[in-house]
């Protein structure tokens, strides 16, 4: 088998394909330009790509045809297992299932009409600790040899289809309290106003002082929070990020083994911020 081998047969028989980063700081991370958007089924891509990268892991952009719940198992965080068993889904569903580096699960499943966005852990529409949905705009790493990813002997593609989402797995309805006040406009300014001020404030403290296990889930959420202000002209684009990646540095390596890289802190802080403000907040300006 070559290394073009994988990308190719699951660019034939799941969809789009990319690569990403192997080794070092930001594994995972996407190889090209726009990452998971250059996503492409094309073999004459593929097949530069995988020649230019034999290494890189395959991504998979997610919400297109099916969605993953990542089941979180690392040493020191929270066990998503434990969390199914307290929602009512002690039994996992019978669909494709793949084992993670870190002792975790991804299970696929069919895109939900009308889609189903990402969630991390209990914040905001999340399923509970340990439980992470990757939906639309998300992308997971597929099996492939040497990267630590393998699809479980019985729950494979070739033997099982991915099924529904089981109600019980679907994310909540958001809390009132965390929605964005699509009610309230949001003033744009140049400089920085002392609600951005407070709101920036907040986000960089809750960064700084999340606990292990949530440190992912906290940084996601609140880079995506103060992205929705971004977009809505509330505060400047720019500072605001540079503030986020400064409190993102600030986290505590809980793990020696696994400490934060600068490159992974990016790359979030970006992938987040810019979802953020791609949903912007109420804006009195907004055409």
């Amino acid at each position: 088998m070559t290394p073009i081998d994988a990308p190719l047969r699951y660019a034939a028989q799941l969809g789009d394909v990319f690569p990403c980063q192997w080794r070092g700081e930001g594994r995972k991370r996407p190889l090209t330009e726009h990452g998971l958007k250059d996503a492409t089924s094309d073999i004459a891509i593929i097949t530069a790509w995988w020649t230019r990268w034999p290494a890189a892991l395959i991504g998979m952009p997610t919400g297109v045809k099916y969605v993953v719940l990542d089941i979180d198992r690392k040493e020191g965080g929270p066990d998503g297992l434990d969390t199914l068993g307290k929602i009512d889904c002690p039994i996992l569903p019978l669909t494709p299932t793949v084992h993670t580096p870190t002792g975790g699960m991804h299970l696929y499943f069919r895109s939900p009409e009308g889609g189903l966005r990402n969630t991390n852990g209990n914040r905001g529409r999340g399923i509970g600790p340990g439980l992470d949905w990757r939906g639309d705009g998300g992308y997971v790493i597929l099996p492939s040899p040497g990267s630590g990813y393998t699809w479980d002997r019985r729950l494979h593609f070739s033997r099982y289809k991915p099924v529904p989402v089981p109600e019980t797995l679907l994310p909540k309805e958001r809390p009132a309290e965390e929605r964005p006040k699509a009610d309230r406009p949001v003033d744009r300014v140049i400089g920085l106003s002392r609600y951005a001020e407070a709101a920036l404030d907040q986000a960089a403290r809750a960064i700084i002082n999340a606990p292990c296990g949530q440190q992912e889930a906290t940084l996601n959420a609140e880079c995506f929070s103060i992205g929705t202000l971004a977009g809505a002209g509330g505060i400047p684009a720019e500072f605001a990020r540079k503030v986020l990646l400064w409190a993102a540095r600030q986290m505590r390596d809980h793990d020696p083994r696994r400490p934060w890289h600068l490159g992974e802190l990016e790359f979030k802080v970006a992938r987040a911020f810019a979802d953020g403000m791609r949903h912007p907040r109420g804006d009195r300006h907004a055409a």
